[in-house]
């Protein structure tokens, strides 16, 4: 399997450190699970704490010099108390 140098997880990476003890990523952090054309399904963990972030898809263009570095996406907010009572109230009045 074609994987990753450590100059390309170094500059994917730069924006990006483990959330529990911020170590940096390198490229015993990623393992590679499949490779289908150019998509890479690998796990991701931090090898200082052991924080396991799961499996992510990469889709790596070996062919392409330069990528530009990952960015983080904030998800939605978490739900609230108020949330969880209106669902309960639905279900009761709907179902």
């Amino acid at each position: 399997m074609n994987g990753f140098t450590q100059k390309e997880i170094k500059n994917l990476f730069s924006n990006l450190c483990c959330s529990k003890c911020r170590n940096d990523f390198d490229i015993d952090s990623i393992k590679i699970i499949e490779v289908k054309k150019d998509l890479m399904i690998c796990n991701l963990h931090c090898n200082k704490c052991g924080k396991d972030f799961g499996d992510i898809i990469f889709n790596f263009n070996k062919k392409t010099k330069s990528h530009n570095p990952l960015e983080v996406i904030d998800g939605p907010e978490p739900i609230s108390s108020d949330d969880v009572i209106d669902a309960h109230n639905y279900i009761k009045n709907k179902l």
